[in-house]
C-alpha cells in the first residue's frame, strides 16, 4: 500500500496535523506546570539551572504509525516532539503523546537526555 493510502485510513478520524497540535499543547501545558506551579517543581530539577520557558524550542520530530508493538496489538499513532535549548541549540529530550487509532489519548512519555 502507499503511504498516502496509508495515512488517509490512520488519520480518518482525527488528521495528523490535529494530533500533532494536541501533542504541542500537551507539552506545552507540562512546561507550564513544570516552571510556573508551585507544586510540580521536581521535573524543573530535569532541566539546566536557571532554564525558563522561553530558553526552550520545540521541534516536531515524527509522527509514527505503529500497527503492532510490543506493548499493544492494537494500531497506534506516536507523535514525538524534540525539546531543545535556544541558546545552545542542545537537545534537551523528546516529548511523546501516542493516540490509538480514533485519535484517543493512551499515554505520554518524557525522556531528557
Amino acid at each position: 500500500m502507499k503511504n498516502e493510502v496509508i495515512e488517509k485510513l490512520v488519520f480518518a478520524q482525527k488528521s495528523k496535523t490535529e494530533l500533532i497540535d494536541e501533542t504541542i499543547i500537551s507539552l506545552q501545558a507540562l512546561l507550564h506546570k513544570t516552571f510556573i506551579e508551585e507544586d510540580s517543581r521536581i521535573l524543573k530539577k530535569e532541566f539546566p539551572k536557571n532554564t525558563h520557558p522561553k530558553d526552550l524550542r520545540i521541534k516536531l520530530d515524527n509522527v509514527i504509525i505503529h500497527i503492532e508493538s510490543l506493548y499493544s496489538p492494537e494500531l497506534s499513532i506516536e507523535v514525538i516532539l524534540d525539546i531543545f535549548l535556544k541558546k545552545h541549540n542542545s537537545e534537551l529530550g523528546t516529548y511523546s503523546y501516542i493516540f490509538n487509532e480514533k485519535g484517543d489519548f493512551i499515554d505520554d512519555l518524557l525522556v531528557m537526555n
